[in-house]
């Protein structure tokens, strides 16, 4: 009897950390260039390797996450500052915190000319930040971005976008929102200009399947609904089996 309510409980424990990950998806459904969350569920050991504590096979179950890296939809808006790759690779964000990866290309340029991201982080080119002089002279709309990343306006090139990717995508760790980082150990690499295809005038949406992860919410939650009735189930007849003990 015991052992039936563990069965249940550990049954509904990966239920509770993918409802945690479907919800943390469907609240940034909308945040360009996000990447949703998946997750798998696999058992450490082996059911004889188990202690001897009631719950046998039912110890040595993990969960874990990982980064959906599949393209999202592109959208077009027309700003020259929107930019959106085509081809595998993110953006290279400088932040207090470190070099972060990005897909979001919703950029913008500060007062002083530095191209930044929507939260004021410069993004890097080749050669360190891209700046663009004499920002008061020039019509930003005669500024353009070829497929390969270069950066230019009539025959000035201001410089050509960094666009890395990690030796391990797997390692990849969520910042926050769409911003990514290769924890200490692992190495970035810089994806070679031809193999680069952006789009300007473009933004990468969310790869975020909205109407997906409402139907898997609505699944898991009825199966948690039915872990739990069966817990309380067979607590009942647990108790029930104690009263006729004390008889």
């Amino acid at each position: 009897m015991i052992k039936g309510i563990y069965s249940s409980e550990a049954a509904m424990r990966p239920k509770m950390t993918r409802m945690e990950v479907i919800a943390n998806n469907l609240a940034n459904v909308n945040t360009t260039g996000f990447k949703r969350d998946r997750m798998f569920v696999r058992m450490l050991q082996e059911s004889a390797a188990a202690k001897a504590d009631g719950r046998a096979d039912l110890t040595g179950v993990d969960t874990q996450r990982y980064i959906d890296l599949s393209a999202g939809a592109m959208r077009e808006t027309k700003n020259p500052f929107d930019l959106a790759l085509a081809s595998d690779g993110f953006f290279a964000v400088d932040t207090p915190r470190g070099v972060r990866l990005t897909r979001n290309g919703n950029f913008t340029l500060s007062s002083e000319g530095t191209l930044v991201t929507a939260e004021g982080y410069p993004v890097l080119g080749t050669a360190g930040r891209i700046q663009i002089p004499n920002l008061d002279k020039m019509r930003q709309d005669t500024i353009a971005v070829n497929v390969g990343g270069e950066i230019s306006s009539n025959k000035d090139t201001f410089g050509t976008l960094r666009i890395v990717t990690a030796e391990n995508p797997a390692a990849l760790q969520k910042d926050h929102e769409s911003l990514l980082f290769v924890p200490d150990g692992e190495r970035l690499l810089d994806v070679p200009q031809e193999q680069v295809v952006m789009h300007q005038g473009f933004l990468e949406d969310s790869n975020v399947d909205g109407i997906e992860e409402m139907i898997a919410m609505i699944e898991l939650s009825r199966a948690f609904e039915a872990d739990q009735k069966m817990i309380q189930s067979q607590d009942a007849t647990l108790d029930r089996s104690m009263d006729v003990g004390r008889l």
